[in-house]
């Protein structure tokens, strides 16, 4: 990633911020941790903590192996553990006790950890669909900042769904993915507000190759203005995949695109 101005740049951690957050509100409560069968919460935290600002790449990898042999699943790891060191990355750099080219290369390599956990953080086979519907979860082209869309499209497969993450989602390919794909919905990351006209062309352009496609916006922008739906004509501003879950539970969308909500996939 390139380090871009410093108004994006202090976007960034905001976003991890608000993202890991999310995702312990939402997935933490239904694994506890056994300390009969592995280290405490707090010691693999740090471990890995140390592991993503080390001098040698490889050493995430090795906490990382030394979890799994604790029996710690690739999908806690993935949506308990990387978003809480996500977190602690983005306040150590607000404190300016991290530099942003620490906190980059930091987070290119939970980045890195999310991609190589991603055949493990697979579904399991009694939620699995038998046709899964379909989800974009796209970052929109200039916007540099993808930890949270891949933690989202993580917790959208492992609840069964069908993901395409585009990281660099352009108006051509929204138009692309919307008009060829039956898709049960769009997510959009942003970071800043300086994102909002570019997010209203997307949406916009969703919504004219398909009105019964809902578009939901969430990320660090959310914590920056109040006016999103207003402004960008999404139908659901939340980073918080249940609550998109819900909105197409609901009736929303068609009926054959009505996605299951399954409360029990966490």
């Amino acid at each position: 990633m390139s380090s871009g101005n410093c108004a994006d740049q202090k976007s960034g951690p905001d976003e991890v911020n608000r993202v890991a957050l999310q995702v312990l509100s939402t997935i933490a409560p239904a694994h506890p941790c056994d300390p009969r069968s592995r280290k405490p919460f707090e010691s693999y935290l740090g471990q890995m903590y140390k592991a993503v600002l080390a001098r040698e790449p490889g050493q995430l990898y090795g906490v990382i192996k030394e979890m799994r042999r604790a029996r710690i699943e690739s999908a806690i790891i993935a949506e308990m553990y990387v978003p809480v060191v996500a977190r602690r990355l983005g306040e150590a750099w607000l404190h300016d006790t991290l530099d942003f080219a620490a906190v980059t290369i930091a987070s290119a390599r939970l980045q890195g950890i999310l991609w190589k956990l991603e055949n493990d953080w697979a579904v399991p086979h009694e939620k699995r669909h038998h046709c899964p519907p379909a989800f974009l979860v796209g970052v929109p082209a200039g916007v540099q900042h993808t930890l949270g869309a891949t933690i989202v499209a993580g917790q959208l497969r492992h609840r069964g769904m069908s993901v395409h993450l585009d990281i660099e989602l352009t108006a051509t390919d929204i138009a692309q993915y919307v008009r060829n794909q039956e898709l049960s919905g769009v997510l959009l990351s942003a970071s800043s507000p300086e994102h909002l006209d570019f997010l209203r062309i997307l949406v916009d352009i969703s919504h004219q190759q398909s009105r019964k496609t809902p578009v939901f916006i969430g990320g660090a922008i959310l914590e920056h203005t109040d006016a999103i739906r207003e402004i960008t004509g999404a139908d659901l501003v939340t980073s918080d995949v249940q609550e998109v879950l819900q909105f197409c539970e609901a009736g929303s969308v068609p009926s054959r695109m009505r996605v299951p909500l399954l409360r029990d996939a966490s």
